[in-house]
């Protein structure tokens, strides 16, 4: 059996209708609208596990996608979980010199139709201090009517990890394979590691997302 890994994530933010603002802008957007309404949290989230069926493979081929499955929480659509019906995360993706991306493909289904959540970490070198927690925890989120990410998205926003989230994201990995699983956790571990250390000691590099 190949050594196997899994993990889940919990990612909170806040979503805002798109109208041709940064990620940013409509982050704030939808900050501002839920606290005016007395809510004191961020009103999206989603609780998603990835698998990667082979981390040999994985570190031979990093083009290949890993599963994830879970559920998506997005009160502006509709206030019951949409779930995950066909989901992917490619975990390192080379943009650009300097820039590795870490792109999620979602597939929602909900009472109201189907959607689409496109998602992208950043990870770049931009000054002398790396930014290594905040690119790595850090997911902005285009949403779209339909089963693809065409035309103009419908949402726009970022959502989070804080220090909370990645600790529990950390008790979550579990590993299948060798040694009860640990050999596939520590491989997993020194790709990912070694893939983020290649960004930041490596030349500076400039965000490709507008």
């Amino acid at each position: 059996m190949p050594d196997q890994v899994r993990f889940t994530e919990t990612m909170r933010g806040w979503l805002a209708p798109y109208a041709g603002q940064t990620h940013e802008a409509a982050d704030a957007q939808g900050a501002l609208e839920d606290r005016r309404s007395g809510a004191s949290v961020a009103d999206s989230y989603f609780i998603l596990t990835v698998v990667t069926p082979d981390v040999v493979a994985m570190v031979a081929d990093p083009d290949r996608r890993s599963p994830a499955f879970g559920c998506v929480v997005i009160p502006r659509i509709e206030p019951r979980p949409l779930r995950v019906v066909d989901g992917w995360l490619d975990l390192f993706v080379d943009a650009a010199p300097g820039v590795v991306q870490m792109r999620y493909g979602l597939k929602l289904s909900g009472e109201t139709g189907r959607y689409y959540l496109r998602g992208v970490k950043e990870i770049v070198r931009q000054g002398w201090f790396p930014t290594v927690f905040r690119d790595t925890t850090t997911l902005f989120v285009d949403v779209f009517d339909g089963d693809e990410p065409a035309g103009t998205p419908r949402l726009r926003g970022v959502i989070r990890m804080g220090v909370g989230g990645v600790t529990a994201q950390g008790l979550t990995f579990r590993g299948e394979g060798g040694l009860l699983g640990l050999s596939a956790i520590a491989r997993f571990a020194r790709y990912y590691v070694g893939r983020v250390l290649t960004v930041y000691l490596g030349p500076r590099g400039k965000p490709l997302r507008t």
